[in-house]
């Protein structure tokens, strides 16, 4: 007996997962134009990936998926909040804009009242210049020089004459007196109502100030809601992406599972074929492949339908027969070997011809101790149990049997029933 290179010094990798995930959503929906049995295929149960990367890539959509509804959540909040604080900042320019042209308005009139006032001041500073010169006049020439002017008249008509311009210049100047009294009152009163429009200017330029820091922040607050949903649509693409990238590497994933299984059973439909009826061939397997471990329990371990993230289906192909690495494995049955060598998905896998069709394989292999073309007993050591390969996790055998190329339930030659794997890559019989 050959033992074959444990894949030419390559270290195992990941393999079949003998454990699942849970998934929140169980989809209907199967490879596209496949039919499922409902025997042994509950589509209601929440059974997870198959491989650890795909069970990884599942959690990763699943993760980024939660995390795309989050934010998609928070956008009509964030889209009616930028909605408000662009109407309150509409609402807040207008008033101010009203406010502003209520305060310039005042100012004009202000400004004219002012214009008003200077101009009476000037008035005023004419006027007095007037009284002053009379006043000076008066003071240097006393009251004497008024009868001095009657008493140098020449005749009567010059003596009327002299006494007329005397009482003109009285008139003058009471009435400069008069109207510099009547101007001086006036200024007051004008400088009362000024004072007045300016009490009212600076109350509204105040309200017209305050609406503006109002409409101030009210463009702040838009500004910053503008931003906030900026971020969200911006985190909603990123998450978009990031999502459509964790679905094609699960794609991905899965491709690469699909392929394997469908290689592995085109090697075993290269080999011996019979009428594929698989109850003619219950005497064929007469050994429990790895001695004193028992299958896995847990439905994950078993045949069967995996519902991925999206309601996609991957397939557990075979039994999962959990033991330590090193432990031995056996041929379940007579044959001959069909294959030995490494593989990516499988590790190193073993599959045996035992005639009539009936072909098994042995995955995950620590190590082969046979080689293609030799033959084997049944319960002759063929190969330790391991845990290589991309679709491993954990130490175990992963234990397929086949009928004329189709995969079948196991255990339906240490007990159970023969039914056909429904959800394989390769899925009916004629």
């Amino acid at each position: 007996m050959k033992v074959s290179s444990p894949m030419n010094g390559r270290s195992p990798v990941r393999v079949f997962s003998s454990r699942i995930v849970r998934v929140a959503a169980v989809a209907t929906v199967i490879f596209a134009g496949v039919t499922v049995p409902s025997q042994g295929d509950n589509l209601n149960q929440q059974i997870a990936d198959v491989s650890v990367t795909l069970e990884q890539a599942s959690k990763d959509v699943a993760e980024t998926a939660k995390t795309l509804a989050a934010t998609q959540a928070k956008l009509p909040a964030i889209r009616a909040k930028l909605a408000d604080a662009q109407a309150k900042e509409a609402t807040a320019q207008a008033v101010y804009q009203t406010a502003k042209a209520k305060s310039d308005e005042a100012r004009a009139v202000y400004t004219a009242a002012m214009d008003k006032l200077n101009a009476k001041k000037l008035e005023i500073e004419a006027l007095q210049i007037k009284v002053d010169q009379f006043a000076r006049s008066v003071y240097q020439q006393g009251q004497t020089s008024q009868w001095e002017i009657i008493l140098e008249s020449e005749s009567p008509s010059d003596l009327t004459s002299r006494i007329q311009t005397i009482k003109s210049v009285s008139q003058a100047s009471a009435k400069s007196l008069s109207d510099l009294e009547a101007a001086k009152l006036q200024l007051k009163t004008e400088a009362d109502a000024a004072q007045v429009i300016k009490e009212q200017m600076d109350q509204l330029t105040a309200a017209a100030n305050d609406d503006l820091v109002t409409a101030q922040n009210a463009t702040d607050a838009a500004a910053s809601a503008k931003a906030e949903l900026d971020h969200l649509v911006a985190q909603e693409s990123k998450d978009l992406a990031k999502s459509k990238a964790s679905m094609a590497a699960e794609q991905a994933e899965l491709d690469k599972l699909i392929a394997e299984q469908e290689a592995v059973n085109k090697i075993s439909s290269s080999g011996s074929h019979g009428n594929g009826d698989p109850q003619a061939t219950g005497s064929l397997l007469t050994q429990w492949p790895v001695p004193g471990y028992a299958a896995g329990s847990d439905p994950a371990q078993h045949v069967g339908p995996r519902i991925l993230s999206d309601g996609r289906h991957s397939c557990h192909t075979g039994q999962d027969i959990p033991a330590p690495t090193g432990a031995h494995i056996v041929a379940a049955g007579a044959g001959v070997v069909l294959f030995a060598a490494w593989t990516t998905g499988y590790g190193h896998l073993t599959i045996i011809d035992h005639g009539d069709g009936l072909v098994t394989a042995y995955a995950h292999q620590s190590v082969s101790l046979v080689v293609k073309g030799e033959h084997v007993a049944a319960g002759e050591y063929i190969g330790n149990v391991g845990n290589t390969g991309t679709f491993s996790r954990g130490s175990h055998l992963h234990f397929e049997v086949h009928v004329n190329g189709y995969n079948y339930d196991p255990m339906g030659w240490y007990g159970g029933s023969k039914t056909l794997v429904a959800c394989a890559p390769t899925r009916s019989i004629g």
